[in-house]
């Protein structure tokens, strides 16, 4: 799949690289967890607590200070990711959005390939699917964004297995009608980290376009007539704005990040520079 988007992503990628959950020790070259487990490279020392593992207590300390010390070790781990792309009929409108969104899969797919991550790219139509090649953006087949269902139902029949302890990335507008709380619970779970990349695409309505107008739902295709006036405008723009609200308030609640990635800045670079500050990728 060769678009303008994929193109830039690969050109603008070539330097850069996913930030894991993990840090580079130099010994032999492993990768070590923040989290504790039963790698050999020792952490730190904690306070003994009730059911704590006795063979991991320092008898040493306890000689020298009387205080019953246990022993952490850094957990040995691989970076992972999982990248879920939203492919509900409402990403191609605008048809920017659609095209911005999968630039944006494939930059982080070559970041997370830069890394050194094991990841995987799903596809979240009405049957969630897994991309065979990720690290290989020009080799995609289309892909089609033509769900009339968004993630947030369909990960209820999502049987796929992701990847444990690793980051999950969610590229969608979010703009789904039902409430956030189910499917925040079941990205977190089992991740290290989450984030979700909100493609931030308001509609902006000039004089000439007020007055009837025919819309359509993009999802269930359901027609309606209305009149577009002021004071239509401005109940969309506050259900809008109180629907935003409600995501950032459950993320939130859940240790999910929220990141908006405004038109401009996904024209620009594809949102690199705020992916940087906000410390998703690294040069």
């Amino acid at each position: 799949m060769n678009t303008p988007a994929i193109s830039k992503a690969i050109s603008l990628s070539s330097s850069l690289k996913m930030v894991s959950p993990i840090h580079l020790s130099g010994f032999e070259g492993k990768r070590l967890g923040k989290r504790t487990g039963n790698a050999l490279e020792f952490a730190e020392y904690r306070d003994y607590q009730p059911g704590d593992d006795i063979r991991r207590l320092d008898w040493g300390v306890f000689a020298r200070k009387e205080q019953l010390m246990v022993r952490q070790f850094n957990e040995e781990v691989d970076p992972r990711c999982d990248i879920i792309l939203d492919c509900s009929a409402s990403m191609v409108v605008p048809a920017e959005k659609a095209d911005y969104a999968v630039g944006l899969a494939a930059l982080l797919s070559q970041a997370a390939s830069n890394a050194g991550f094991s990841f995987a790219l799903w596809y979240a139509n009405q049957t969630w699917r897994k991309e065979e090649q990720p690290e290989r953006p020009l080799e995609w087949s289309d892909i089609a964004f033509d769900s009339p269902a968004s993630p947030g139902e369909t990960i209820y029949s999502f049987s796929g297995k992701m990847h444990q302890r690793g980051i999950r990335i969610v590229i969608s507008d979010f703009l789904w009608p039902h409430p956030p709380s189910r499917f925040l619970r079941r990205i977190c779970d089992g991740a290290q980290k989450s984030w979700l990349l909100r493609m931030d695409f308001p509609v902006h309505l000039s004089p000439q376009n007020l007055g009837m107008a025919s819309i359509t739902d993009a999802e269930t295709g359901e027609a309606r007539e209305c009149v577009l006036d002021e004071q239509m405008m401005k109940r969309y723009n506050q259900l809008r704005s109180n629907h935003l609200e409600m995501w950032n308030r459950e993320a939130a609640h859940v240790g999910v990040d929220i990141l908006d990635l405004p038109l401009d800045a996904l024209t620009k670079d594809l949102a690199t520079t705020l992916l940087i500050q906000n410390n998703l990728l690294t040069i």
